[in-house]
């Protein structure tokens, strides 16, 4: 089960993907039904990472990997995320939990 929020985040690539909920996830086709290749991820709030290359009937099934990020690489791909996206004082960005790092992305859309 996975704990919303979550990020996708596409190999070799800087941009994520801010996931709101279950409802988001289930509504957009562009997030269900892309095709994901076997090193993009899907991280939860809760840090665990799932593989987003299972599909049933068209729709992707996310598959938790048994993986999980911790906090300090999370950030360092939301910093990244910011200054792709033209934010400023980057090296700031701080949040004391994977939620909180998590509202930075949503606040970058």
């Amino acid at each position: 089960m996975i704990n919303w929020p979550a990020i996708i985040n596409h190999t070799d690539d800087a941009e994520l993907v801010y996931v709101s909920d279950n409802e988001q996830w289930d509504g957009d086709a562009d997030l269900n039904s892309f095709e994901y290749i076997a090193t993009d991820r899907l991280i939860d709030s809760s840090g665990r990472i799932f593989n987003m290359t299972d599909r049933e009937e068209g729709v992707v099934k996310p598959k938790a990997t048994g993986d999980i990020i911790e906090l300090k690489v999370i950030l360092g791909l939301v910093k990244a995320h910011a200054a792709q996206s033209g934010s400023c004082c980057v090296a700031k960005l701080y949040a004391p939990t994977i939620r909180e790092a998590y509202k930075i992305v949503e606040s970058l859309v």
